[in-house]
């Protein structure tokens, strides 16, 4: 069955019946529409999404302690469930 696809496919119109490269264009279109999906999905699925939340978590820890509203001791202990 696939070879059969496959040489409608690359048949290059030698025949009286009209046929040709029609199918082929747009199989080959739609072959190169889903490999550009799957790559897009690839990449788009690795890229790194921007801060982890207790990055902003550490840094408001860390703006409380310089400010004196926490001490030393109250940050170090809530460091800790951050991580």
């Amino acid at each position: 069955m696939f070879g059969v696809v496959l040489a409608q496919m690359f048949d290059r119109g030698d025949h009286m019946d009209g046929g040709g490269w029609g199918w082929g264009w747009l199989m080959m279109i739609l072959f190169v529409v889903v490999v550009g999906l799957v790559a897009w999905a690839i990449v788009r699925s690795t890229q790194h999404r921007g801060p982890h939340p207790h990055d902003r978590a550490r840094e408001i820890l860390a703006e409380r302690l310089a400010s004196g509203e926490i001490t030393s001791e109250e940050y170090r202990e809530r460091s800790q469930h951050l991580k």
